[in-house]
């Protein structure tokens, strides 16, 4: 374990907010996320080195390439692919141009896909090596195996550096935020999304909540200190839009009440951790009863009623971030 400054202000004053566990892998493993005295930054501290971190990762968690799942039958939050590409999307087809794009933690590469449709040229990058595999292989899109890194792509070579799900998990905000500023041509936009730490749902459910993720998510970001990072590294925010939920599914609602639950053992633990931001679905799923078909509509239905009125409070789930670079 490491214990860190503040990565936006460089204090090393904080004070814990809360403590949480792992709860992806059952190792029982208990984490403290503190508050800078300074700015407000939350984050891990101590947090796992970089050769710890790869406990609490798994070698692959893709179960739609895992099965190279035709694009046909693929599900993502509980509905046919398109349907939560599309509102992934949403923030990028709203720039009102079409060139080129890197989405940085691509996974199997469904949002390339719809963004490919759409007119877009498109590249990715993706650490998982059978998520990358997928996506070049049977979805043919141009997706490397690895790690976002310095130099890989010319500079301006971009139009649009995407983050989804993937900048809370990322180390050095601050040196990922250089690199894409040398990414981005002069007209270039950054679209970030990241859980919501001022979320409704956030202040509900405390560190039950299924957004804090740990260890994994590093950085739990509001909409201030995010934009205090992209003021810092020289962008200006233009929009900032809020989620709580995605096609057919209530994540981080269900799935804290699932956590709560298991905490008071009425509900069974994982039998295989989701790993993704939202996590996979599986190609198919067995039909249910329907009673319980029924129970899970309604909880949709109450989840989704909710999460729609935090969004339009500021107090969305999710939160997602376009900015440009200073002057343009």
């Amino acid at each position: 374990m490491e214990t860190v400054s503040c990565a936006l202000c460089g204090s090393a004053a904080f004070s814990a907010a809360l403590t949480g566990k792992d709860r992806d892998w059952g190792s029982g493993d208990v984490f403290t996320i503190v508050k800078c005295d300074g700015c407000g930054l939350a984050f891990v501290n101590p947090r796992p080195d970089k050769n710890e971190l790869g406990k609490y990762y798994p070698a692959e968690n893709w179960s739609r390439a895992r099965n190279r799942v035709p694009e046909s039958d693929a599900i993502i939050s509980g509905a046919p692919w398109t349907a939560a590409a599309a509102e992934r999307a949403g923030a990028i087809i709203r720039l009102g141009r079409k060139g080129r794009i890197l989405d940085v933690g691509c996974g199997d590469g469904f949002l390339l896909l719809y963004l490919a449709r759409a007119g877009w040229d498109c590249y990715g990058v993706e650490p998982g090596g059978v998520a990358a595999a997928y996506a070049r292989e049977v979805l043919s899109l141009k997706v490397s195996t690895g790690m976002f890194e310095k130099g890989a792509y010319p500079a301006g070579f971009f139009s649009v550096v995407n983050f989804h799900h993937v900048f809370e998990h990322l180390s050095d905000p601050a040196g990922a935020l250089e690199e894409v500023s040398r990414l981005l041509d002069k007209d270039g936009c950054l679209v970030i999304s990241v859980p919501n730490f001022d979320s409704f749902d956030r202040r509900l459910f405390g560190n039950k909540w299924v957004g804090l993720k740990l260890p994994q998510h590093l950085f739990h970001y509001t909409r201030h200190t995010l934009g205090a990072f992209l003021e810092k590294a020289g962008f200006e925010v233009r929009e900032v839009g809020y989620r709580s939920y995605e096609a057919a599914d209530t994540m981080y609602y269900s799935e804290s009440v699932r956590h709560c639950l298991q905490d008071l053992g009425l509900y069974p633990l994982k039998q295989e951790p989701s790993g993704g931001e939202p996590g996979p679905a599986a190609p198919a799923a067995e039909k249910k009863p329907l009673w319980k078909a029924s129970a899970h509509f309604a909880e949709r239905l109450f989840f989704k009623s909710v999460g729609f009125a935090a969004d339009r409070l500021g107090l969305g789930s999710g939160m997602t971030v376009v900015a440009r670079k200073h002057g343009h």
